[in-house]
């Protein structure tokens, strides 16, 4: 790295160290948040929630078996998640005993005959030997996905702009048990778009970056805890030891850019100024917020959101079934069967309450519009009596998320941290919506905290800002490898 990536924003004698806010403690803001800090910027974060964690945070469920902690929605987290599993265990190092991440060599089973097991060799021998012992393909499936495969690789992983997914498939001859039973529900549960509506490109890089990258890319990691225990809560703690300001339940209200070119940031409770702000917040709070503030919005206002559901399946620990570490599903809308992932989560405990806990996930939630979460719960439980079969569960409890992701779409925006710096300078932007080519993810989130908190840091010693004077330019343009960083850091 350079003197200047190296090098910490440490005031002059006499000065103050220059302080930026970020706002939204998700992933992406306290990846930013952490990585401002540890370069010696004094940071204070502000967040409208009671805890942190954003979209992958810990809620409490009460049940007839007792209240627990779960995640607020199930996320599958692969070993291509290189930077977020890097965070993890780094902050890990920091606390003890940390959460614990497991990892296991990719598997895909369904109850309808599917079988593709990745097997512990180097890549790309772990998917031929995958492909070579595949059950449930259908007729020339194994050919096919090997056709598709090598197609990509050859075009460097790039489709035609503009193709969705479904057009992707239907282009390479993909047979339709094929997408139902393997790219169908990839797509949707990497994207969380329907096929039809997907982006090919963004698929295709998801391809590349698991199945197409190193045997560990295409491990599933699941942690023994709620997400919140496995980065969250320590980045919190981590903040806090560095002398880091963390407001929660702290909405913030407004910003306005000061005559000194300084940015004021009206929060409840709080009022002061920063020398820059990073808006760490999904794009239509960002939008929100902006346009409440009289700021454009640039091309926030285009991006449409798209739920996940949950379902929380709760059992007594003696009386549960057993549990596969983790299945596809058969969907079937008719039957109510609207599942696409089972995850088993283990026993959970609180207070001396213990159930065993499973998960079942419902992306592109969007269709259960105007179903009750008792309905949806129902067509679960018969969903999992066709599937694993035994003791049916206590209770399932439905946890939406209503604004999940982004609809990931391929003409969506495709914008970058420094999009506001022409009309705002010092106005930074950061979030899993802003990693090109990648869909919402933990790892997107990240990656664009700590690109973004680089970019500003640097920024803020161009211009000369330790003591808060302001910006001697509007704005300055990333550089290309910073606008489109995947291609060198791909997993």
């Amino acid at each position: 790295m350079s003197e200047e990536q190296n090098a910490h924003c440490t005031a002059p004698a006499g000065a103050s160290a220059p302080r930026v806010a970020v706002v939204g403690a998700g992933w992406a803001g306290l990846s930013a948040a952490l990585a401002l800090a540890e370069a010696g910027v004094g940071v204070s974060v502000f967040e409208s929630a009671p805890m942190v964690g954003g979209r992958a945070r810990t809620v409490s469920l009460a049940t007839p078996l007792g209240r627990f902690d779960v995640d607020n929605g199930q996320h599958l987290i692969v070993g291509a998640y290189r930077d977020a599993l890097a965070l993890v265990d780094r902050l890990a190092g920091k606390s003890s005993p940390g959460a614990r991440l497991e990892r296991m060599p990719l598997a895909l089973h369904s109850a309808s005959g599917l079988r593709l097991q990745a097997a512990p060799l180097p890549a790309p021998l772990h998917l031929a030997w995958a492909l070579a012992g595949a059950r449930g393909l259908g007729p020339g499936g194994r050919g096919a996905m090997l056709r598709l495969m090598l197609a990509l690789r050859a075009a460097g992983w790039r489709v035609p702009a503009g193709d969705t997914v479904a057009t992707l498939l239907v282009r390479h001859r993909q047979p339709p048990q094929l997408v139902e039973r393997i790219w169908a529900p990839l797509c949707i549960g990497a994207l969380n778009t329907l096929p039809e509506q997907a982006c090919a490109a963004t698929f295709a890089t998801v391809l590349r970056d698991t199945l197409g990258a190193r045997r560990a890319a295409s491990d599933f990691v699941l942690p023994d805890t709620p997400l919140g225990a496995v980065l969250p809560e320590p980045a919190l703690q981590r903040l806090q030891a560095l002398g880091a300001q963390v407001h929660l339940h702290a909405p913030v209200r407004a910003l306005a850019r000061t005559a000194a070119g300084r940015w004021e940031v009206a929060a409840r409770g709080h009022h002061r100024a920063f020398d820059a702000v990073l808006l760490a917040l999904p794009p239509w709070s960002a939008a929100r917020l902006l346009a409440g503030s009289g700021l454009s919005i640039g091309r926030l206002g285009e991006f449409e959101s798209e739920p996940i559901a949950t379902g929380w399946a709760f059992w007594p620990t003696d009386a549960a079934p057993a549990l596969p570490r983790w299945q596809l599903l058969d969907e079937n809308a008719s039957r109510g069967h609207r599942g696409q992932w089972l995850f088993d989560r283990g026993i959970v405990t609180n207070a001396g309450a213990r159930a065993r806990l499973g998960g079942i996930v419902v992306s592109v939630a969007s269709r259960l519009s105007g179903r009750s979460a008792d309905e949806i719960a129902r067509g679960l439980v018969e969903q999992l009596a066709s599937t694993i079969g035994g003791p049916r569960p206590t209770c399932i409890r439905i946890v939406t998320e209503r604004r999940a992701t982004f609809r990931c779409t391929p003409h969506r925006p495709r914008l970058q941290p420094d999009h506001l710096l022409s009309r705002a300078p010092g106005l930074w932007l950061a979030g899993d919506w802003l990693w090109p080519d990648y869909p919402a993810t933990l790892e997107a989130a990240v990656r664009s905290g700590t690109t973004a908190a680089d970019h500003l840091r640097r920024d803020l010693l161009r211009a000369g800002r330790p003591s808060g004077a302001p910006h001697a330019t509007a704005s300055r343009g990333m550089p290309n490898s910073a606008r489109h960083p995947q291609a060198a850091s791909s997993a």
